[in-house]
């Protein structure tokens, strides 16, 4: 092999571990007839905040702003109660593209008639798995909310085992961090598994059971709204343990080396969606920020490289993504052990809940 040659394979694989590990690099992902109808700007209803955000800016977000020179800004809102009350109220939106952290908020948003349907011929779902497109919405990271810990004040075999272990004091002393809703923070789930109701037979929830083995530990929960608070507050020991999104915990321990930890028993995992609302400013590029996402192979793999949370994409192995990724991601014997959030049960029911818990946290 020449010295040139040697130098441009150099070149070539450097290029390709950048591109796989922190950028995608994709090239024309949508089609010209696509390309050619979409200008403007775009903004994102993001739920996630955080880390995820920095990670969707520095991958996927990219990608699409590079193909089609329309910037991205994401509006983050810590749960869907601005969303919701925007369109019940029928006032002008910013978003053009919906982030639903569960299925119910997209159920519950579907059948208020609140969504535009997806146009097939700009979003094309060839790459997905099976059952992850649907009329109005693309499912597209699965991720979990997990019994999170710190590892200092628990080493070893004096670490929790169960997201149960979050209601016993004297076992595991200190405060508790949990997310200020009640629905895809494991926040009512816990509660009633830590009382011994099955796994199998958690919903419809009892809240009466719930809000009362919840009362136990009141006095002892610090709330967040930002999943990086979360782990910030486990990880300087302000809480011992509490309740966080999977790549959240991943991320801090990757890039801060934070002393935490992770249980998959009884913990939940759920799925977010992606979805053009009605009313949108700029439905076209909203279409297209979809599809992009979907066609975005190296992006995606890219994005769940720094987060974890894994995208539907069809015949993608899990080995794809990397062995030290296996610990942190919704598949395999974390998925067994862990439950899958009742989407039907939450778009029905989360009115009721949301406002039971708001009147639960007002009380001394």
């Amino acid at each position: 092999m020449t010295f040139l040659k040697k130098i441009a394979l150099a070149l070539l694989c450097t290029a390709s571990v950048q591109a796989f590990a922190t950028a995608s690099f994709a090239d024309n992902v949508l089609p010209q007839s696509v390309r050619d109808k979409v200008s403007g700007k775009l903004v994102l209803h993001d739920v996630s905040g955080g880390a995820l955000s920095r990670a969707r800016d520095e991958t996927t977000n990219k990608d699409f702003t590079a193909e089609t020179g329309v910037p991205v800004t994401q509006d983050f809102n810590g749960d869907m109660t601005k969303f919701f009350a925007a369109m019940d109220g029928g006032a002008d939106i910013p978003w053009s593209v919906i982030e639903f952290p569960t299925q119910g908020d997209f159920m519950r948003a579907r059948d208020a008639g609140y969504l535009q349907k997806l146009d097939p011929t700009i979003v094309d779902a060839s790459k997905l798995e099976p059952g992850a497109f649907e009329e109005y919405g693309v499912h597209i990271m699965r991720y979990g909310i997990v019994l999170t810990y710190n590892t200092d004040k628990f080493p070893g075999d004096k670490a929790p085992t169960s997201l149960k272990d979050l209601y016993n004091l004297e076992k595991f002393p200190g405060k508790r961090c949990m997310f200020k809703y009640p629905q895809f923070s494991a926040v009512l789930e816990s509660a009633l598994l830590a009382d011994g109701v099955d796994r199998d037979k958690l919903y419809p929830l009892d809240l009466d059971r719930a809000f009362k083995k919840l009362d136990t530990i009141k006095s002892n929960i610090v709330w967040w709204s930002n999943g990086d608070d979360a782990v910030r507050l486990i990880a300087s020991g302000e809480c011992s343990m509490g309740i966080s999104w999977s790549g959240r915990a991943y991320s801090f321990v990757k890039k801060d080396k934070a002393p935490i930890g992770i249980v998959w028993q009884d913990s939940l995992y759920a799925q977010s969606v992606y979805a053009v609302p009605k009313g949108a400013p700029n439905p076209v590029a909203g279409q297209a920020y979809i599809a992009h996402f979907i066609g975005d192979i190296p992006g995606q793999i890219a994005l769940v490289r720094q987060i974890t949370y894994t995208t539907p994409l069809a015949g993608v192995p899990l080995s794809d993504y990397g062995d030290d990724m296996t610990p942190w991601i919704v598949a395999g014997d974390n998925a067994k052990k862990a439950i899958l959030e009742n989407a039907d049960y939450y778009s029905k029911h989360i009115n009721e809940d949301v406002d039971r818990f708001n009147r639960w946290l007002a009380l001394n």
